[in-house]
């Protein structure tokens, strides 16, 4: 090939990648970490390949989350422990505390009994950690529900749990109250904001004396019941003791592993809590662990730029907890006020992979030599971090080491059941004291995700350098993630063929520069419905599904989905033709750019 040729197709294949498409740009990037030289690796750090926690054991103890809030209420009685970002409302510590023990003893004074699971269905707002500890004291777990649901979702979740109460705000009161309807052993609907017909008033219990408030529970009781998809099939009920959770957070705070900082006279962290309360990651590593060491969660009830920006400026956090969007808002955005976030030391960001570029191009932005950027790992099922990358961190793209008193290894089943040592790539296995103790009424499904030695399989398939950090190249496991939120494609597939014209159906996540992933469906239509367009279907879907969850990767007819011999929907063949034909694509595109360039110069 001669060299004037070979330049001709340099400048069409960059005018083509120029022009590609998100969904190739994206997947290039969600792959960017796998793309290392491997060098020899020392497997001799590694005792039976298992990476274990390069920190020393954090303190473990048996106080639930309930009895940690009310120690750091006797150690900063006045400092702000809650603010809304909108509206200003606060309270501080011994408020807090006061008000989570009045609405415990009233739910008690309603006859709730221990065991029974308790319902929150709220935006981010100061009065949601109120209510999750003083549902908590009267011994009933909690389980979270993504307020932006459908009724009918909201409904499905609760119904398997078996949820007697159910907590929200006034503005959301008629579909709580449809909630109800579909769920008829919910007792009483409560809500914050001014009484309402048919709804207990949240500040009615609020005045309550306190004194039927329950002190002492065990620290092995469910504590929190978040909502998951596991490896497969449709989301389940994840059972988070308060062991779980206090051990999480005492594995954050393992000196030597994050710059959180402890309140003293004269200083307080500040968070700005956008991340939603209703996931592991808003619970664990803002809430939790924000009132362990005295902080001031600011809280936002949904995201908009001009409120969040308005928050960091009027609070300059010292802490800030992102998902990958958010990190490219605080590296691109021309109204961010840099020096409002010159008080900051670190960014913990989590719940999808972070981009090599998003991260050098935030921390040039904000060019504070102090400042640390952590990504972390986990799952729902873990409470949810399990792998953080450390202080100073220099391998962009790694979600970092075991946390303290955790360990982690790499299977490859289709090699053998042994862990495979540094760069080989295979499924992620980890454990630790904040491993779930399983799945609400499902023993199935704990079994296929928790082995006999304590080790939970991820689904994600992930190999660890010699320096025993990770990194994420794959998954295994069926759920998509969208923005950081879990959608399971069996619960759009569930959705899909309640429609009339659906006879079979699969669902895959393909790539997207800006939600990391979309859910994207394959539909065999029954005999007879050829009329029914693929708009057709995508409204009926939207209509019964919150946003996330949307067909926005788009809908293809086929002829048949592809299954092995017990039935099984084969999504990786799915996926592989997606890239392919993605492929083809772009070749396509540098076809016609060579022959347009050819054409030009030929003039």
């Amino acid at each position: 090939m001669s060299l004037h040729l070979r330049s001709t197709l340099k400048k069409a294949a960059l005018l083509a990648n120029r022009i590609g498409t998100n969904g190739q740009k994206a997947a290039l990037g969600q792959h960017a970490s796998a793309i290392k030289l491997q060098p020899t690796p020392d497997v001799s750090k590694f005792e039976n390949n298992i990476v274990t926690s390069p920190y020393g054991d954090c303190d473990l103890h048996d106080m639930t989350m309930v009895q940690k809030i009310f120690e750091s209420a006797g150690r900063w009685p006045n400092k702000i422990a809650l603010e809304c970002g909108i509206t200003g409302r606060k309270y501080t510590y011994e408020m807090t505390c006061q008000l989570i023990r009045r609405f415990g003893s009233a739910l008690t004074r309603m006859e709730y009994k221990k065991g029974e699971v308790f319902g929150i269905i709220s935006p981010n707002i100061p009065e949601f950690p109120i209510v999750l500890y003083g549902a908590s004291g009267a011994g009933m777990p909690v389980s979270l529900v993504n307020p932006t649901f459908t009724a009918e979702e909201m409904a499905r979740q609760l119904s398997a749990v078996g949820a007697t109460a159910l907590f929200g705000v006034a503005p959301m009161a008629e579909t709580l109250k449809q909630v109800a309807r579909l769920c008829p052993v919910i007792r009483h609907i409560i809500l914050l904001g001014p009484p309402l017909e048919g709804a207990v008033s949240f500040q009615q219990m609020a005045q309550d004396s306190g004194d039927l408030f329950n002190e002492t529970l065990d620290a092995e009781d469910v504590f929190l019941l978040p909502h998951s998809s596991g490896t497969s099939g449709l989301p389940k009920s994840v059972m988070l003791s308060h062991f779980n959770m206090t051990s999480n957070v005492m594995q954050f705070l393992q000196p030597g592993g994050t710059n959180h900082q402890v309140a003293t006279t004269n200083y307080q962290d500040t968070y700005i809590c956008l991340l939603p309360f209703f996931h592991a990651y808003g619970i664990t590593l803002l809430m939790n662990t924000g009132f362990q060491t005295g902080a001031k969660l600011v809280t936002l009830p949904q995201f908009e730029v001009q409120s969040y920006l308005k928050a960091i400026d009027d609070h300059k956090p010292t802490a800030m907890h992102v998902v990958p969007p958010l990190a490219t808002l605080l590296a691109q955005h021309p109204a961010l006020k840099v020096e409002s976030l010159s008080q900051m030391h670190t960014i913990f960001c989590g719940a999808a992979p972070l981009g090599v570029q998003t991260s050098v191009k935030l921390l040039e932005r904000l060019n504070n030599p102090n400042l640390s950027l952590q990504e972390g790992y986990g799952l729902s099922e873990t409470s949810p971090g399990v792998l953080m990358a450390p202080l100073g961190n220099t391998k962009l793209g790694s979600c970092g080491a075991p946390i303290s008193r955790s360990k982690a290894k790499v299977i490859n089943h289709e090699i053998g059941d042994q862990a495979l040592g540094p760069y080989q790539h295979g499924e992620l296995y980890v454990s630790g004291p904040q491993v779930m103790k399983g799945y609400w009424n499902n023993p199935k499904a704990t079994e296929e995700m928790i082995d006999g030695e304590g080790w939970l399989r991820t689904g994600d398939v992930a190999y660890y350098d010699d320096d025993g950090n990770f990194y994420i190249v794959d998954r295994l496991k069926e759920l998509i993630k969208v923005k950081g939120l879990q959608v399971a494609p069996a619960e759009l597939e569930d959705v899909l063929t309640s429609h009339p014209a659906v006879g079979e159906v699969a669902v895959i996540g393909i790539p997207d520069e800006h939600a990391g992933e979309l859910p994207r469906a394959y539909v065999v239509k029954k005999p007879g419905m050829e009329s029914v367009s693929d708009s057709d279907i995508q409204a009926f879907v939207d209509s019964k599904v919150s946003p996330h969850k949307q067909i926005k990767g788009g809908i293809e007819f086929c002829a048949t989905i592809p299954k092995n011999n017990m039935g099984k929907i084969l999504r990786r063949e799915l996926r592989v033709q997606y890239a392919n034909n993605q492929a083809n694509e772009l070749m396509c595109r540098i076809y016609s750019a060579v022959d347009s360039t050819a054409k030009k110069m030929s003039e």
